[in-house]
């Protein structure tokens, strides 16, 4: 099996493989810069404290976080996914054996610890973590994931946070590998795999280090198996709606400025958003498939003529809209002849 197949039926499995190594950030619609790590030390009833260390990909919606309880010998590893509430502006954090977190996004590129219910945290103890660049952190825990075997190498897609790591041949891979060629399947096709791991930075045989596993212990495969796509349809409104096409047109989702998206407010009556430059917002009416937005309000920044006249172009699609197709993670703008508008993907939502 050539590698560009085994590829297309590892994606089919995890919806988005990010690069464990990638730290070039860029602002997102729920405001944080991302990849980034971010840190802090959280009261802790009966110790000093408990040292968070949190690193959030972008690509993929990943994470991987270590918490120490200072004092003691206590240290709690997860990976997992997020995604964001926009009603809430909150960052929902779901992971190794059930953990789930919520944290509130503030204005300057922190997060704060919300309690049990989702609610604030009146206190004035310390819950807030400080962004910083990527720096991962190691981690040992049970995981599953994808792996993959070819040319004397070994890959490992973990199921949870869709990372992808190189495989070093050490300490209990050799009964993976093992396990991976009696499987009888073909070469280098995935194959479900559970084990025990060191997920730490390691030097590599050609170009720089990398987030590596190690095989601490081996459990068993699973054939005829993948990782779980849990992914939920999104809803129309609460969802944060990232443009891939504008007049038929792919657009650039960057530019260096913040990723463009429109926003409906969760009781569907008004909507918000930005293609990276000015922000506007206005009201809108919807009844199943018609949708009618209201005149377009935004602020008056000086931008780009590029930037400049494809605002201008989706404020224009915005008024001539009339109908909505919407299915699965995608949403199409249509006006009355039918004709497609505008198109977007459902960023940031539940898996």
């Amino acid at each position: 099996m050539k590698n560009w197949l085994w590829k297309s039926v590892a994606f089919a499995c995890v919806p988005m493989l990010a690069n464990a190594d990638s730290d070039q950030q860029r602002l997102g619609a729920h405001g944080l810069a991302l990849p980034a790590t971010f840190s802090g030390t959280l009261p802790c009833a009966d110790c000093p404290g408990i040292e968070y260390h949190l690193d959030i990909w972008d690509e993929g919606q990943g994470y991987a976080l270590r918490r120490t309880y200072l004092g003691r010998d206590d240290v709690f590893d997860e990976m997992g996914r997020w995604h964001v509430d926009p009603a809430r502006n909150a960052l929902v954090l779901e992971g190794t054996n059930a953990a789930r977190s919520e944290w509130q996004i503030t204005p300057n590129q922190e997060i704060r610890l919300l309690d049990q219910e989702g609610e604030p945290i009146v206190s004035d103890l310390p819950y807030t973590l400080a962004a910083g660049p990527l720096m991962p952190t190691d981690l040992r825990l049970p995981v599953t994931g994808l792996m993959i075997y070819f040319a004397d190498a070994a890959l490992f897609t973990e199921c949870l946070s869709g990372q992808r790591y190189p495989v070093a041949m050490e300490a209990d891979y050799l009964a993976l590998e093992r396990a991976y060629l009696a499987a009888e399947i073909e070469p280098a096709a995935p194959l479900i795999a559970h084990i025990d791991a060191e997920i730490s930075m390691r030097p590599q045989m050609e170009g720089p280090d990398r987030m590596t596993v190690t095989v601490e212990t081996f459990h068993h495969v699973t054939p005829d198996a993948g990782c779980p796509d849990n992914r939920m349809a999104a809803e129309f409104a609460n969802t944060f709606w990232g443009m891939t096409h504008l007049d038929g047109v792919a657009q650039d989702p960057a530019d260096g400025r913040q990723e463009p998206y429109l926003l409906i407010s969760e009781d569907g009556t008004r909507f918000s958003g930005t293609m990276g430059c000015n922000r506007f917002m206005g009201q809108l009416t919807r009844e199943g498939e018609s949708v009618e937005f209201g005149p377009v309000a935004g602020t008056m920044m000086a931008c780009p003529p590029e930037l400049a006249a494809r605002e201008s172009a989706f404020t224009e699609t915005l008024e001539t809209a009339r109908r909505v197709d919407l299915m699965d993670q995608n949403l199409r703008l249509l006006n009355d002849a039918g004709t497609e508008l505008a198109r977007f993907r459902a960023l940031y939502t539940r898996h």
